[in-house]
């Protein structure tokens, strides 16, 4: 198990934003919208990146720590609520991120003689990995947006932490962030940003007809309430023996399941009744996409591995909904504008020699049913989710997208060796592009100490069954 002085914590800075200019605005107030309430008490998410530069700890003190700190100070100009702090006003009906002149981003640097080869492979690694990524400390009353940690391996490279408070940006903002933060540093402190990478903070352009913003408030002060305006952030603490890992599906894979994907569904309305044939011959044709394939696949993967065979199985996805509101919002709008999709399955199903096919129909047309209104269901959401923990069975939700394009986040040291979403609970699954570049996607996974060897094992089993009967 880990150590507890696993990193030496050399310091603890507060970098602030450069002035953009002396007549720069000392305060700036953002309120949140239904789709950043809707995240309020959950825990941030965290992401670490593992940068590949063998030299000396002078070196990595002296010129680098200067360099990220100076640009990073330079890109909390364009990106001011992260420096910022939630809060609740009293005389406000629900929370606002608040930045006022002088406030900061909490920047820790600390030192570690771990091996840098084992924290940024892709093999099973005890949740230690957590020591390379900060805490958010949220009160009662008040609640940091974002922690920043740097973590120096003397003579082999760095990683970069973060911790983000999951009410104020989801995941396409911080990585737009990050981007960001990269492309400011490797150009050695310019300012300017390219169009995609610049936020977009108008609260104003998010339209909320159904009153999904009331529901969810009123939901937030009625957990352990009344009149519960707490923004103390849900403790999620990794169980003792949680391990989390790396696997990979190429673009190659990735087709080879499509395939077999395809002739299954294909077999299924060869076989049945002619009642329910000319039922699906009016239906769309099945396209699976890459991401219901992965989902699927990763899924049954683990539902295998358990040998679930008498519980439900809950998939939790992540929608983002920028392009699909109507009117569309800008895809650089600043904060959360995701919605979440649970998908209920039979673990007996998905146990079958079919399951991936089952799942990942059951996925597509999911996602498909958004194309009717990609907020319907979403008053629901929190209860279904809450019911869901009280009745048990198997919840597995995925974090991040490929989409994000994590390896190209460059500092000037070169792409990232490898990126990890930091998982805490078992079951979790995160997607990211692949470092080669080659269409692929990287999957992280959180399980028991127990588990790895027979996930390991069925996820390379079932990927040469699907290559070999593909057609």
């Amino acid at each position: 198990m880990a150590e507890p002085n696993l990193v030496k914590v050399i310091d603890v800075c507060r970098v602030t934003p450069m002035p953009h200019s002396p007549n720069s605005a000392a305060q700036t107030s953002l309120p949140l919208t239904f789709f950043d309430i809707f995240w309020l008490r959950f825990h941030p998410s965290h992401r670490l990146f593992f940068y590949e530069f063998p030299v000396s700890k002078t070196t990595l003190t002296d010129t680098i720590l200067p360099k990220l700190k100076h640009s990073l100070s330079v890109t909390l100009q364009h990106y001011l609520p992260l420096a910022g702090n939630l809060t609740w006003p009293p005389d406000s009906g629900k929370p606002v991120v608040q930045y006022n002149e002088g406030d900061a981003v909490s920047l820790t640097v600390g030192e570690t003689e771990a091996n840098f080869d084992h924290f940024s492979g892709n093999g099973f690694r005890e949740a230690e990995i957590h020591h390379l990524v900060p805490s958010l400390l949220a009160s009662e009353t008040r609640a940091p947006v974002m922690a920043l940690q740097v973590t120096l391996f003397p003579n082999a490279g760095f990683s970069i932490g973060y911790a983000a408070h999951h009410a104020v940006l989801d995941g396409k903002s911080s990585t737009m962030f990050l981007h960001s933060w990269g492309s400011i540093c490797r150009h050695g402190g310019d300012s300017t940003l390219m169009p995609e990478l610049t936020p977009f903070f108008d609260r104003t352009i998010v339209n909320d007809p159904s009153d999904i913003e009331k529901a969810y408030l009123n939901g937030w002060l009625a957990h352990n309430g009344p009149n519960n305006r707490s923004l103390k952030i849900w403790e999620s603490k990794s169980p003792p023996d949680v391990m989390l890992g790396t696997f990979q599906l190429t673009q190659a894979n990735i087709e080879s399941i499509k395939k077999w994907v395809k002739a299954k569904w294909q077999e299924r309305q060869t076989e049945e009744p002619p009642s329910k044939k000319q039922k699906h011959t009016k239906e769309p044709s099945f396209h699976p996409s890459t991401f219901a394939i992965i989902s699927a696949y990763t899924c049954v993967c683990l539902v295998k591995t358990r040998k679930l065979t008498t519980q439900k199985v809950h998939l939790f996805i992540n929608v983002d909904c920028r392009a699909r509101l109507e009117p569309p919002i800008p895809s650089t709008y600043f904060g959360n504008c995701i919605t979440g999709c649970i998908i209920d399955a039979d673990t007996n199903k998905l146990m079958e020699e079919d399951g991936v096919a089952i799942a990942a129909r059951a996925i597509g047309e999911a996602i498909r049913d958004l194309d009717d209104g990609v907020l319907k269901g979403a008053k629901e959401l929190i209860i279904k989710l809450l019911s869901i923990q009280k009745e048990g069975g198997l919840l597995i939700s995925i974090a991040s997208s490929p989409r994000f394009e994590v390896y190209k986040i460059d500092f000037g040291w070169g792409s990232p060796r490898k990126v990890d979403v930091a998982l805490k609970q078992t079951g979790a699954l995160s997607l990211s592009d692949s470092r080669d570049g080659n269409g692929g996607v990287e999957i992280g996974v959180a399980l028991k100490n127990q588990e790895t060897e027979a996930f390991a094992s069925m996820f390379a089993s079932s990927l040469k069954y699907h290559q070999v009967h593909e057609s």
